[in-house]
């Protein structure tokens, strides 16, 4: 009975049109203190108080309490979908609670366009379409309304008159919203494989809530300019990290490369460094080949980490003479992947420099 009377209020939320006084407007929320709000969020709201519509649409919505929950999102399978709210509580959610910023963009549309968009959300908001296959870069709660808003108000976007919005990788694009010395980071930009370097295009910058509002801004007659609906009181600068990778892992290679020029780093922590690092390279392998994330696919961190080290490393670091080849081949794959992670993200040379420093050393020892 409850599903039934929830089609029939779909059906004629659908067929509903909208009055004279109707509003399509963009909201961009700002990023939040956790990692799944840090890039910002884009709700469509269309508000219609002749009719008594106030309806705020949001992509990329999940549940915690979908069964298997981790495991899901591990491999890139966790269902997620479109959600439907008043606007007054999406305010009140991201003022008192998340503490973040929105400013909101009328849309400049006619009537045929707004009831073709409100129909398209209602359409999706349908069990049968309502779930999809998330992806961060390419179909996310922004690139879902930027596609919705293309779709009924075709050429309004002027994606060449943005030249603010080109040149910058998926990667780069990400990392501008991220501490770059950060475990989480470092994390990030390990499970990335080629993928994520592409350049994106001005459109396709636009997996980033606030590159939308902006290209809508610019865009010719689309949208009034942005007005604030709440500002976000800023937070103060925390200052260096000195728990953060910059200075651990400086640490950790500094330790090793002078045990390692004194010959005085023993089994145990060949065994131990090894361990460490050969569990995340077969994780960050899994990643990019037993998984849904395809912009995890192809990793030079793989060369970096290699994972085969372990758990070779119980006997080649017992007998270093014996595995000489097979030491210097790894050597050259290293010191690659370590290079080429670099130059995507500089901060994951440190992960890579305790790695070869020990590699190095091993593969030059004389009987």
């Amino acid at each position: 009975m409850k599903k039934l009377l929830f089609l029939l209020l779909i059906s004629i939320a659908a067929k509903a049109q909208l009055s004279s006084k109707a509003e399509v407007i963009l909201v961009t929320v700002a990023p939040g203190k956790e990692l799944h709000s840090a890039f910002g969020h884009t709700i469509l709201w269309i508000n219609d108080p002749t009719n008594g519509i106030d309806r705020a649409y949001s992509y990329g919505t999940f549940d915690f309490n979908t069964e298997n929950f981790y495991l899901k999102f591990l491999m890139g399978t966790l269902p997620y979908t479109i959600s439907v709210h008043s606007m007054q509580d999406e305010f009140n959610f991201n003022m008192q609670y998340e503490k973040r910023g929105m400013i909101a963009q009328k849309l400049e549309l006619d009537s045929l366009q707004k009831n073709a968009i409100l129909q398209d959300l209602e359409t999706n908001l349908l069990p049968e379409n309502k779930e999809y296959a998330y992806k961060f870069f390419y179909d996310n709660c922004s690139t879902r309304i930027r596609d919705m808003i293309e779709k009924n108000a075709p050429g309004k976007y002027q994606w060449s008159q943005n030249p603010t919005l080109e040149g910058k990788s998926y990667r780069d694009w990400m990392n501008k919203y991220l501490a770059p010395n950060s475990w989480v980071t470092l994390g990030m930009n390990l499970a990335l494989g080629i993928p994520s370097n592409v350049i994106a295009t001005a459109s396709q910058s636009c997996y980033l809530p606030d590159n939308l509002s902006s290209a809508t801004n610019l865009a010719k007659g689309l949208a009034a300019n942005p007005v604030s609906m709440f500002d976000a009181q800023d937070e103060e600068d925390a200052g260096f990290d000195f728990t953060g990778p910059y200075v651990i892992l400086g640490l950790l290679t500094l330790v090793i490369g002078l045990l390692s020029y004194k010959k005085a780093f023993p089994f145990a922590a060949d065994v131990t460094l090894f361990s460490i690092i050969g569990l995340l390279a077969w994780f960050v392998f899994f990643l990019g080949t037993a998984t849904n994330h395809e912009v995890m696919a192809w990793n030079p961190a793989s060369l970096m980490l290699f994972p085969i080290n372990f758990p070779l490393v119980i006997w080649f670091a017992r007998n270093p003479v014996k595995w000489e080849k097979y030491l210097r081949v790894v050597v050259v794959l290293c010191i690659v992947g370590t290079v080429w992670c670099g130059i995507q993200f500089w901060p994951m040379i440190l992960v890579g420099l305790p790695i070869f420093i020990r590699l190095f050393s091993l593969s030059f020892i004389k009987k």
